[in-house]
């Protein structure tokens, strides 16, 4: 069952400023939404215009964002008390090039080399972006 934050948008045409794909990552250990006024909710452009863009249920432990609607504003990012908020551009043909997505607004790891017998694969990142978990 889908939740009503993704039943606001056709999957085909969402509603970009521009001609990027956006990921959300939503810090699960910084986001508060008990203990915060919903800040992110309540300044995104995209929930004032009637769509859910920004959802947090009462049962939810963490705010989620519908990234087809997302227009990448950067309000969210700018209001959450907690910084637990980022915004991630990326360009269309990236899509298509996703080997792995950890789950709804986590991260995803592109373009990611197959590790061939005989070869020696080094993979160089920041922590924290899942170089290890992908091999």
């Amino acid at each position: 069952k889908k939740s009503k934050l993704f039943q606001n948008f056709n999957s085909t045409s969402p509603p970009t400023m521009d001609d990027k794909l956006r990921i959300a990552i939503v810090n699960n250990e910084k986001c508060k939404p008990k203990k915060c006024k919903q800040e992110c909710k309540k300044c995104c452009p995209i929930n004032k215009s009637g769509k859910l863009c920004i959802e947090v249920e009462p049962t939810s432990k963490i705010a989620t964002i519908a990234e087809p609607l997302c227009i990448g504003c950067g309000l969210c990012v700018k209001k959450c008390p907690f910084e637990a908020i980022k915004i991630i551009n990326l360009p269309h043909n990236l899509s298509k090039l996703t080997t792995h997505r950890y789950g709804p607004n986590s991260f995803k790891l592109h373009r990611l080399p197959t590790p061939r017998a005989g070869q020696v694969l080094g993979l160089v990142g920041s922590n924290g972006t899942g170089k290890s978990t992908a091999l």
